[in-house]
């Protein structure tokens, strides 16, 4: 049945609101691994609340996994789809991730000077500089370099990506190859980018997940409708492989077992792998019931915040760690006071986000949409000329 999906020629499937839906999911997964923890590092939990981090800690990495795994898929079925050139594919990339992360950059850089014991600025004005510059670039991540924004070492290997899905594009395009041997490369590819970080220790295998992406555009997109049918009938297969996969993927990271000539960090990137290409086929091919509750409002809403949410939600973590924690005392030992926090940490993240959202991201992307639509007419009235 794969097989058969893989070598249909049917035109793209155009974009489906309930992946869209999942950046939303994951997050939330993302706050909940940042902020779960933080209670044990500084008052420590007991009870329901200590199982509830521990399972929190087991799945860390699920939220920023699905993210690169669907950037992967995005952007490289944009290339795919030849709709716009490499070059005008990152312009337009970098003019909606690089404002806003400038941005964010300068609230650090200032917030060093601001909190010398917090700083992550070198001391002397030259390395200091350096370090600002490496920032910009998005190298932290990529490279052994200390982070000035906490966890966005992601986006660094997102960036890097646009360029290896570009190069990977433009091969394929050159070589004329058929749908299952761009599959196979891409598989063989991504299984080569995680087993080299993991034996060499340069980037954790879970940096291959834009390859997964990548695979499942291939397996998933453009889909007749007669192929559409067929792969329905996997459904009930992906929904087993999922839940499997990420219980499978919680108990390894709970009690850490010897895996074998496998590392840890390896096989929970191959559980991850399983359960997030089962889910997301399940998300594109599920029941229309399924797909809407993926396509509600409120999770596309939020889906569309998500890279506000990911530059923002770290203010709110050292608000509760910095701030309200201490204030409370003793009294932030109550596990009333965890799960209350839980929803108001959420609350909190998910309003700031929605915020620069709405004040600073969604503005400058309509100021390029704009500025760039009277250049698009006077080439279609050229080319029509």
């Amino acid at each position: 049945m794969f097989w058969l999906m893989l070598n249909q020629t049917a035109p793209p499937h155009p974009r489906v609101p309930q992946l869209d839906g999942l950046r939303g999911i994951a997050m939330l997964f993302v706050f909940f691994t940042h902020f779960g923890p933080l209670w044990t590092e500084t008052v420590g939990v007991g009870g329901a609340a200590h199982w509830f981090v521990r399972i929190i800690e087991a799945d860390a990495t699920f939220g920023s996994s699905c993210f690169m795994m669907l950037s992967g898929f995005f952007a490289y079925g944009t290339l795919r789809r030849r709709s716009r050139t490499f070059g005008n594919f990152l312009a337009g990339r970098l003019r909606r991730l690089y404002p806003l992360y400038v941005i964010m950059v300068v609230i650090y850089i200032a917030g060093c000077f601001a909190f010398p014991s917090l700083s992550k600025l070198p001391t002397e004005p030259l390395p200091a500089l350096l370090f600002i510059v490496e920032t910009l670039l998005f190298l932290p991540g990529v490279f052994h370099i200390r982070l000035l924004l906490d966890h966005a070492w992601t986006l660094s290997f997102i960036v890097l990506f646009y360029f290896v899905e570009g190069a990977a594009v433009a091969l394929f395009t050159r070589w004329q190859l058929s749908r299952l041997s761009r599959f196979g490369l891409i598989v063989l590819a991504g299984a080569a980018w995680a087993v080299a970080g993991d034996w060499l220790h340069c980037w954790e295998p879970r940096t291959a997940a834009p390859w997964v992406g990548m695979a499942l555009w291939e397996g998933l997109d453009g889909m007749s409708t007669r192929v559409r049918t067929v792969a329905i009938r996997l459904n009930v297969l992906a929904v087993v492989l999922a839940v499997v996969g990420g219980l499978a993927r919680t108990m390894l990271m709970l009690h850490r077992p010897d895996t074998g000539f496998l590392s840890l960090l390896m096989a929970r990137f191959l559980l991850t792998t399983v359960t997030l290409f089962s889910f997301v086929w399940f998300a594109y091919l599920g029941p229309q019931w399924w797909r809407s509750v993926l396509s509600l409002s409120v999770l596309r809403s939020l889906g569309a915040a998500s890279y506000s949410y990911y530059l923002t939600h770290g203010f709110v973590v050292k608000f509760f760690r910095f701030i309200l924690i201490p204030w409370m005392g003793p009294a932030a030992h109550e596990p009333a006071v965890f799960w209350t926090s839980q929803f108001v940490g959420i609350a909190m993240s998910v309003a700031l986000a929605r915020l620069v959202f709405l004040t600073v991201e969604e503005p400058i992307a309509r100021f390029h949409l704009r500025s760039r639509e009277p250049r698009e007419v006077l080439s279609r009235v050229a080319t029509a000329a």
